[in-house]
């Protein structure tokens, strides 16, 4: 714990609110934007509402560019409205007496010139219009130019993008992303989508049950997920079975060879799809984990084509196109799978979904 500016954020957040025990601890570098991602009650709003200071910590300390915010052992708990934090909601929440300049004006210093920020978001030409007369893209624009007219020491979104459809949600995205970079000194977006967090944070915090199951970049929760429900998320391939030495025994007898297990009971095995590979024939050297198996299906995402397999594993495969033309994959086409024991990651499975 430090009570000194190092970090735009620092926060131990401890609270009960119903069956939720959250106990999170977390740091937010200046200039940087986080996303809390998690199942459903995994205390990822209860986190915002406490940084708040809606929700009274039991212990644990809010410090924000050095200042603190709330210490139960201190007996200090700043009240929200000298905290300096922006909140925007998953509906906006817009002024609906208000035109739209009135909206983004709120809050914002006397004369102070909006004129980029509007630009930014691209709200030129909405100025005079109502909140009833904006879709749902332009209300969550117009909710975060207000916010950041305000000059908050920091932002935290509540699923801001959740209410847009594909097309909508894309652009907002961008917007978003560059007012974000250009206005502000630090923000906590909670998102249910990946596409969301990765494309607007450096770092992603996970939560689970409660509390911080990982928090890295988006590069290491894509290639090193700690969690299954991470691994899930990805598109990772998840099976479950028993510990058998450094293997995962599956209930039809197959086993997956790991480099080691840290506990026994009933385990996880995660495997990335980009981890398996594909060959015509069973490979030299006979692999531990070489199964042969038939393709079920083939689908095309981009350059990468994500075959779908059936056998001893039902398992998910990403190659190139290049890759899948020279198999000349299809229904049916046997093919042998190969999975190296260092790329498979375990977690012990103390309970199912």
């Amino acid at each position: 714990m430090t009570d000194t500016p190092e970090f735009l954020l620092d926060a131990g957040v401890v609270l009960q609110r119903g069956d939720l025990h959250l106990n999170a601890e977390l740091r937010v570098q200046h200039g940087e934007v986080v996303a809390v991602m998690g199942p459903n009650g995994a205390g990822k709003t209860t986190l915002l509402h406490a940084l708040l200071g809606w929700l009274p910590l039991q212990s644990g300390w809010i410090f924000v560019d050095g200042e603190t915010f709330e210490a139960p052992n201190e007996d200090i708990a700043t009240p929200t409205h000298r905290r300096g934090l922006g909140m925007v909601f998953q509906d906006g929440l817009l002024f609906p007496h208000l035109r739209v300049a009135g909206n983004i004006r709120f809050g914002a210093a006397p004369n102070k010139d909006l004129t980029s920020l509007i630009e930014t978001l691209e709200l030129s030409s909405l100025l005079q219009k109502y909140p009833s007369e904006l879709s749902a893209g332009q209300t969550q624009r117009v909710a975060l130019a207000r916010t950041l007219a305000a000059g908050p020491k920091m932002v935290l979104l509540d699923e801001p993008l959740a209410s847009l459809d594909t097309t909508g949600r894309s652009r907002a995205r961008d917007l978003i992303g560059t007012a974000l970079s250009e206005n502000l000194s630090g923000a906590l977006i909670v998102t249910h989508d990946p596409v969301d967090a990765f494309a607007l944070a450096q770092r992603v915090v996970v939560l689970e049950n409660g509390r911080i199951s990982q928090f890295d970049s988006p590069e290491a929760i894509q290639s090193q997920p700690q969690s299954r429900w991470v691994a899930d998320l990805m598109g990772w391939n998840i099976f479950r079975g028993m510990r058998r030495g450094t293997s995962v025994l599956m209930p039809n007898g197959t086993e997956i060879a790991t480099t080691g297990l840290q506990a026994d009971g009933e385990v996880a095995a995660m495997i990335n799809p980009a981890s398996v590979a594909l060959f015509p024939e069973r490979p030299v050297g006979s692999p531990r984990n070489s199964w042969l198996c038939q393709v079920r299906g083939v689908q095309l995402l981009g350059d990468i084509a994500r075959v779908s397999l059936s056998g001893p594993l039902n398992i998910y495969a990403d190659i190139t196109t290049t890759a899948a033309a020279e198999l000349a994959l299809k229904e049916g086409t046997e093919v042998w799978v190969t999975v190296k024991a260092t790329e498979v990651l375990t977690e012990l499975d103390s309970s199912r979904d």
